[in-house]
């Protein structure tokens, strides 16, 4: 049975619904006649039979029957006419299978009565309905609003100070009111500028629509004092749709800090939703769009707008306390914006010292908001892995700029043996002021690229000549040889004079791999590995972000690389390989060389079975000869020559693998095996290549380790909700179709529900009774110490100077 209490300064009116209401009336201040109506076969059990009160005894009477209600959302409870008995929400249950709203049922839930679903929507809002607070009060009235098909907004407040901001509130429909007009322009004629593209936007059409719900603060509680429920428009009949309605579109504080956590992993919009769509169990039950997202991740990216400068040395600052290594440096310009930046992580400090000899830089990608391109030094560690050496931002790509930025670099690390970059007059000019001592290669790949680009119509018409260019650079192993081939194809096709060739020409010991034969540059012959960690940060930061955005992916990115060298150095050490020969030179390598080396080392192993030896006549000078072709495409069908002095352990090959790599090719290999050598000498054993356990320093103490931090209060907060959701989902899917199913469910969300909800009010007594009787021994320990000092005159207190807005940098 549902009780309306409607209630004004000239008339009261008390209805009372049953299921078969005979009669029907009401009282009267004039008449003073009250009459409560009741279905005859289903009395609604107070205790007292349907009687008429005429007279004065109305009022006492309505007050009786009207009691102020006590809990969060409750609807007013009836009281009986008999002393000292009050209709509880058990007894209103068990009164003729009706239901009286309480604090449980307002809030939107369901009430069971074995196995049968009473009520399936939250009751209509009453005049005298109380809120603990204002956001009750909306959450409750939002609720109703969704399962009836309308929007809820805020229409006005009173302000008051004691009420602590507001002292009124009134929640309107969305269709409340009308809709702004445009205001005509009055400045002339439109003309061709004024016409502007508007972007192309369906509204809501306001209709003025009466529905509202008002509340209003008492000192203690929110109660409803105005309640309309009248339209005078359609609502929305299908409740998947009201979905879509502006304030039923809510993020969850809790999936707000997972949508954030997402957000920092950056992951996309769509993907995130897709997630989120997953974890609700479909599309159909998520309470908000992917719109709503994409704004929502707008405004995380918007955070740090006017101050991401600031906050980025705020970082850096921090980063520089937790590791001394870490060193960091910028310039202004004169309008006090950062010119220059560059910074390294102590941990790529440490990695410089054991693999500073080769390093590969690029300033190819862009990756911020301010067009400043993205300078990161990149270096190859023991396990063949690309590593980063710090990293640095430019305003411009003038010599002046790497200059300062090459400098940062040898203060922070020391000079490089060897450096590759792209195609850059600055740059070289820059390298050859910083670092004179390097060798400075540019890259294979932007040359060939500008080739194909200027060149690539007039090779491609020349199909012979194109053969015989690419012969000259991939196939030559020393500077004479190439020169040759160079020449002979230049006389060949009567290319004198050719601009584009001549070009390549000048710069041949730039880039032309066979005047870097040997150098250590390891496995690379161009920059390569900058354009993959290139690569690697499209799918962390996009030109868009902020610089402290792209700081912080960068450490990600760090992090990501040292675990994945963790794994490398796992598999070296507990993992053992397949062999692939019996020869002891494997078994010896496999205990000296990191897993990814050996693996290299097992291939020029197996290659040696494609070559035969050839005797020369000169003592221990030996013909590597292929029987048909050798798979590596960089040996082919070539003969190689080996120079060995068995007594000095001493071996060449034109080829010049160790030299270049840092590993043994597969012609010393052969000529290993012909002289029945079983181990590798140590010198062709290269230190950076085999497994170092202390490279990084001691290992931490057992002790540290256990109490290293592990992970975030907030990361575990955002895995334990959606581990609940998903489980809730999984357990309660198959069920929510069948009706006594459902209903279970429902009985124990509420249990559940009534459970937490005492919990957290234990909680908060618990807690102001502490902080009561805390203060309270405080005040007497004051008391005392008063009574023994004399009172003392007040001095007058400065008050506190304002703070100059803005930053400064020293």
């Amino acid at each position: 049975m549902n009780v309306d209490a409607k209630l004004d300064r000239d008339t009261y009116t008390v209805i009372v619904y049953g299921e078969d209401l005979s009669s029907n009336r009401e009282m009267t201040r004039d008449s003073k006649h009250l009459h409560v109506a009741m279905a005859p076969d289903q009395l609604f059990d107070l205790n007292f039979e349907p009687v008429d009160v005429d007279g004065d005894d109305a009022d006492a009477a309505l007050n009786s029957l009207l009691h102020t209600p006590q809990g969060v959302g409750q609807q007013p409870e009836v009281a009986g006419s008999d002393e000292g008995h009050t209709s509880s929400e058990d007894d209103n249950a068990e009164s003729a299978g009706m239901t009286v709203p309480t604090a449980t049922t307002a809030s939107g839930a369901v009430d069971v009565e074995e196995g049968v679903e009473v009520i399936s929507t939250p009751n209509d809002p009453c005049v005298g309905m109380t809120f603990d607070t204002c956001e009750a009060a909306k959450s409750f009235y939002n609720n109703y609003a969704r399962y009836r098909g309308f929007s809820v907004r805020i229409d006005n407040s009173n302000k008051t100070k004691w009420a602590g901001g507001k002292s009124r509130v009134k929640y309107v429909c969305h269709k409340a009111g009308v809709n702004k007009k445009n205001k005509p322009a009055t400045d002339g004629p439109i003309t061709e500028k004024k016409v502007t593209k508007k972007r192309k936007r369906d509204h809501i059409e306001r209709t003025k629509c009466p529905a509202l719900m008002a509340v209003k603060f008492t000192g203690s509680y929110w109660v409803v004092d105005t309640f309309r429920a009248e339209h005078n428009h359609d609502l929305v009949q299908k409740f998947s749709l009201t979905k879509f309605l502006r304030s039923h579109r809510d993020i969850p504080p809790e999936e707000k800090q997972f949508i954030r956590t997402l957000h920092s992993c950056t992951i996309k919009t769509v993907r995130a939703y897709q997630l989120m769509c997953e974890l609700y169990g479909g599309e159909q039950n998520v309470p908000y769009t992917v719109c709503d997202c994409k704004n929502l991740r707008k405004g995380y990216g918007a955070e740090n707008e006017g101050k991401d400068m600031k906050k980025t040395f705020e970082l850096f600052d921090e980063m520089k306390k937790q590791d001394p290594d870490f060193f960091y440096d910028y310039t202004l310009d004169i309008f006090g914006r950062v010119e220059h930046l560059f910074w390294i992580d102590g941990e790529s400090v440490r990695q410089f010292a054991h693999y500073g000899d080769c390093i590969s830089f690029d300033t190819t990608y862009c990756t911020n908001k301010y067009n400043m391109p993205c300078a990161p030094f990149i270096g190859i560690n023991r396990h063949g892995q690309s590593i980063q050496l710090g990293c640095g931002f430019l305003r411009n790509e003038k010599t002046e700029s790497f200059v300062w930025l090459f400098e940062r670099f040898k203060i922070a690390c020391g000079v490089p043996a060897y450096i590759i970059t792209d195609q850059a007059a600055a740059i070289a000019a820059a390298i050859e002021k910083v670092f004179p001592e390097a060798v400075h290669r540019l890259c294979r790949w932007h040359i060939m690229e500008n080739v194909r680009k200027h060149m690539g119509a007039f090779l491609s018409g020349n199909k012979q000549l194109a053969d015989d260019f690419n012969d000259c650079i991939s196939n030559s192993f020393s500077p004479e040889e190439f020169q040759s081939k160079w020449q002979a194809m230049i006389d060949t096709h009567e290319q004198h004079g050719h601009e584009g060739f001549e070009a390549l020409h000048r710069i041949r010991q730039d880039w032309i791999p066979a005047y870097f034969m040997d150098c250590f540059f390891p496995f690379l012959q161009t920059t390569a590995r900058s354009e993959g960690f290139n690569a690697v940060l499209k799918r962390y930061v996009n030109p868009n972000n902020s610089l402290l955005t792209f700081v912080e992916q960068y450490m990600k990115i760090q992090q990501s690389i040292l675990g994945r060298k963790n794994e490398f150095e796992f598999n070296t050490l507990v993992r053992e390989p397949d062999f692939l020969t019996g020869h002891p030179m494997e078994q010896q390598m496999m205990v000296t060389y990191t897993r990814r080396l050996f693996n290299v080392f097992q291939v020029e192993l197996q290659y040696t079975s494609s070559y035969f030896i050839c005797e020369t006549g000169t003592p221990n000078v030996f013909d590597i000869v292929p029987y048909t072709a050798c798979p590596e495409p960089l040996y082919h069908s070539r003969t190689f020559r080996v120079r060995a002095n068995p007594s000095d352990e001493e071996y060449e090959c034109t080829c010049c693998k160790f030299a270049r790599d840092g590993i043994l090719c597969c012609h010393i290999l052969k000529v290993f095996d012909k002289l029945a050598v079983r181990l590798v000498p140590a010198r062709y054993i290269k230190q950076r290549w085999i497994m170092i356990h202390d490279e990084d320093g001691a290992e931490p103490q057992l002790e540290a380790m256990l109490e290293a931090p592990g992970m975030t209060d907030s990361g575990k907060q955002a895995v334990r909700h959606h581990r609940v959701c998903n489980s809730f989902a999984k357990i309660t899917r198959p069920s929510v179709a069948i009706d006594d199913e459902y209903a279970v469910i429902v009985r124990h969300v509420e249990a559940l529900q009534s459970e937490l909800l005492q919990m957290r009010k234990n909680k908060v007594s618990s807690t102001a009774s502490e902080a009561h009787q805390g203060g309270t021994a405080e005040v007497r320990k004051t008391r005392g110490k008063k009574a023994c000092k004399t009172q003392q005159p007040k001095k007058p207190q400065r008050k506190p100077q304002k703070l100059r807005a803005g930053l400064k940098f020293n």
